[in-house]
């Protein structure tokens, strides 16, 4: 990863099981070599971006990090290859990380392992072990959603405990702000290839819990200032373009709602670059959009689950979004088309793991689903990467 980062920001779903558990994992192709001709994509003198979906780290994904020697680490290790190609990568950590914070948000003991049911637990009331930043860390990604519907579930204490443990890995992330930072932007800039690049999320609700502290910003509650925000940052001289993130839709539904598509555009018309979205844990399709002033742009409604413990096909199904952001005739940094990377969630009898589709056992399955979704014509096979950047990419790598 090539990405720096300049800090703007202050320093559901039951528990369910799989119905196969495959005994091994597919390591046949665990080197590809590109043949042909790839995809417009890691072009020279342009920033990639790589955008996955929801980090929701179910009961079952917390105790098998907890029997594995290496932790979350193992849990994505067959992506990180592909994440690490890209500048600059972001994914919605969906659920604090707030070291030896309770369920009712006041510190607890210090020092449990973790999995132990009830610092570190599962739905409704997510709260994950620090270690998970730092194997999101290892995988290759650079900014943090941390905006969105689970954010306040250990309170404002597991906000700001969050934040100061994702400083702490040296890694990014918009969307809430700690209680000492109250005036803090909600956005984060990340710098790569010579530009600087604005993240904004926000989140449609933070489920019911109280925000004493304004710590979470509001796709609709907040819409004027999540706009505001958008027309400041592209009309800023020192930021050369803005990617906005927001938490938003209905559950388990392929389709964007009205509001998801009036934010979008709005956004997309106050100056950001792409809209790529999150929280529905099923894919959404992509769509693509002039603006008014004639810039192109694009819509990813949503990404799906990146990892998740929830097995149906269209919820263990995501996508690894990647896209170029490149300098038009006007000098303009403009979001040239994505392409995606489907991936699955699977159940091995070594461990639960995130990899492309195109290794996993059944993975036919959620490629075809992701093409129906996503379209065919941006689908990415694994050889497209070897092609495109020039390297033999092997799982090994990870």
């Amino acid at each position: 990863m090539t990405a720096m980062f300049h800090r703007t920001s202050a320093l559901a779903v039951g528990l369910l099981t799989a119905s196969c558990v495959p005994t091994a994992e597919d390591t046949e192709t665990a080197c590809i070599r590109g043949t042909g001709t790839g995809p417009e994509i890691f072009q020279p003198g342009a920033v990639t971006i790589a955008a996955v979906g929801d980090v929701l780290m179910h009961i079952l994904l917390q105790q098998d990090a907890a029997d594995q020697p290496e932790g979350y680490r193992a849990q994505f290790r067959h992506v990180a290859p592909y994440l690490r190609q890209a500048d600059i990568a972001i994914a919605n950590l969906e659920g604090p990380v707030a070291r030896d914070v309770l369920p009712s948000g006041v510190a607890g003991p210090p020092g449990a392992p973790i999995f132990d049911g009830v610092i570190y637990s599962g739905y409704p009331n997510f709260n994950y072990h620090p270690s998970l930043v730092s194997a999101l860390d290892d995988a290759g990604f650079d900014v943090l959603q941390t905006g969105n519907n689970h954010a306040l579930d250990r309170g404002p204490l597991g906000v700001d405990l969050t934040l100061q443990t994702i400083d702490a890995a040296g890694l990014a992330h918009t969307g809430t702000r700690p209680r000492s930072a109250p005036n803090a932007p909600w956005y984060t800039v990340v710098s790569s290839e010579g530009y600087d690049i604005a993240f904004l999320a926000c989140t449609f609700s933070t489920n019911g819990r109280a925000d004493p502290a304004s710590q979470a910003l509001l796709c609709y509650g907040d819409e004027a200032e999540v706009l505001a925000n958008i027309r400041q940052l592209s009309t800023d001289p020192s930021i050369d373009a803005v990617v906005f993130t927001p938490h938003w839709g209905a559950e388990y539904t392929h389709s964007p709602d009205a509001n998801q598509r009036r934010l979008a555009r709005a956004a997309l018309n106050a100056g950001a670059s792409a809209v790529v979205g999150a929280h529905p844990h099923v894919l959404q399709p992509i769509e693509h959009y002039e603006t008014n002033d004639g810039r192109p742009t694009f819509i990813a409604y949503s990404l799906g689950n990146f990892i998740a413990s929830q097995w149906a096909t269209g919820q263990r199904t995501g996508a690894i979004l990647f896209f170029d952001l490149r300098q038009d005739g006007l000098g303009r940094l403009i979001a040239e088309r994505p392409y995606y990377l489907p991936t699955r969630v699977t159940r091995y009898t070594s461990g639960l793991v995130v990899q492309p589709a195109e290794q996993a056992v059944d993975g036919q399955e959620s490629s075809a689903h992701a093409a129906q979704i996503l379209g065919q014509s941006g689908l990415l096979r694994l050889s497209d990467f070897s092609t495109a950047t020039g390297r033999v990419i092997c799982i090994s790598d990870g």
